[in-house]
């Protein structure tokens, strides 16, 4: 335990391993902003604006479509650039595609505006997930980025309604803004170009070879993974309020949502690999498929219940998906597109459910999240399983920098 504190205190006294790491984390953090906020965007533009639920759906699709783009190129731009330079210039569409949603009121200015600022955020999550991934123990980071995004969601699901009422939808945009412009104080924070921290030591930091088959493989069934999440998370509040629940109760539930995927951050956390990554997959999986039923349920507690579980499923899941990746890519260049799978399943997502709705509610949300979740276990249990027999045996007895004791 000595040990463990030990290195936790030489962890914050070297400026060159805390401050590329903090930096990573804000950027991961702010980021996926905007996409957090999707079921209060989809549900506000309809209320205030006159959109269909089909065009809330789009809309929802085409905002996620920018970190899209900013994501697949990734792989040209990310190391022949300075990334204090990437991460200016991805805050710099974040205020200006921000600014320029608070003045827009139809469905294609809108969608445009949305476009532009999901640009920086996939500018932004893109060098965070280099700059993580190059640290020791990148899983660790992974699941404190996540921990760190979700508690911004808490705090902003309990107060962004109520300000939304009182100042109108633009709050949402305002909120937005301001939270990327924080991050202007931490750029000087990232390293210039790319470099490693990682430890030959440590299995988990050395990816396992493997053909790059395997690697696209895993890119698809997190792509699938992330097809659901993005399906559930845009229509959410829609489910709610064709079942009769309250606006009030429904921000509360996306609140309540937030607070138990803080605890399934810390759970991710602390059971890191300690018993492989097969297990935790099956178990985040079978989790999410019991959700999608419940949510579909007219009982409020049964919604609540159900929503709580699909969050923490996905969150869970997120962080041994990703790593997944990490150790797939022989290269290390490549798990970069982590990002691009992950924001493409999740624009693809509400695009499939706004593409089915037939205006008898919105149960094709979970039929639709019932055959990807499917896909994506087909796709995953054997790599997972694949990866538990060659790297379980040096995981369960490494040390790290983060001090396990």
């Amino acid at each position: 335990y000595e040990e463990s504190v030990l290195l936790n205190t030489k962890f914050f006294e070297d400026k060159a391993v805390y401050q590329p790491a903090i930096a990573g984390i804000l950027l991961y953090m702010v980021a996926p902003l905007g996409m957090t906020m999707l079921p209060l965007l989809v549900g506000t533009v309809t209320e205030h604006l006159g959109f269909s639920d089909n065009q809330a759906g789009y809309l929802a699709s085409i905002d996620l479509l920018g970190i899209v783009v900013a994501a697949v190129s990734a792989p040209f731009w990310l190391n022949r650039f300075s990334r204090k330079k990437l991460a200016s210039l991805g805050i710099s569409l974040l205020v200006l595609g921000n600014l320029w949603s608070m003045v827009s009121s139809s469905f294609y200015e809108l969608s445009s505006a949305r476009f532009v600022a999901e640009v920086g955020s996939g500018i932004a999550f893109s060098l965070s997930l280099a700059v993580l991934g190059e640290r020791q123990r990148p899983d660790r980071l992974f699941s404190l980025g996540i921990g760190s995004t979700i508690s911004l969601a808490v705090i902003v699901f309990l107060w962004l309604p109520d300000l939304i009422t009182q100042y109108g939808f633009a709050t949402i945009f305002v909120t937005h803004l301001v939270m990327a412009l924080v991050i202007v104080f931490f750029i000087a924070w990232l390293p210039s170009y790319g470099d490693s921290q990682k430890s030959t030591k440590d299995p988990l930091s050395n990816p396992v070879k493997a053909p790059y088959k395997r690697l696209l493989i895993c890119f698809a069934g997190f792509f699938c993974f992330t097809v659901v999440e993005g399906g559930v998370w845009s229509y959410i509040e829609r489910i709610g309020d064709y079942h009769g629940l309250s606006s009030s109760y429904i921000g509360n539930v996306l609140a309540i949502t937030q607070v138990v995927s803080v605890c399934a951050s810390i759970a991710s956390t602390a059971l890191s690999t300690k018993y492989g990554r097969l297990f935790p997959i099956l178990f985040g999986g079978a989790t999410f498929l019991v959700s999608l039923y419940l949510i579909q349920q007219n009982q409020s507690w049964l919604y609540l219940v159900g929503a709580c579980m699909s969050q923490f499923a996905y969150i869970f899941t997120l962080p041994y998906l990703m790593l997944l990746c990490v150790e797939l890519d022989p290269s290390g260049k490549y798990y970069v597109l982590t990002t691009a799978f992950k924001m493409g399943g999740f624009s693809v997502g509400p695009a499939i459910v706004a593409s089915m709705l037939s205006g008898n509610g919105f149960i094709v949300v979970s039929w639709v999240g019932t055959v990807f979740m499917g896909s994506c276990l087909l796709l995953i249990v054997p790599l997972a399983y694949s990866l538990d027999k060659q790297v379980i045996p040096q995981t369960i007895h490494s040390n790290n920098k983060f001090g396990d004791e």
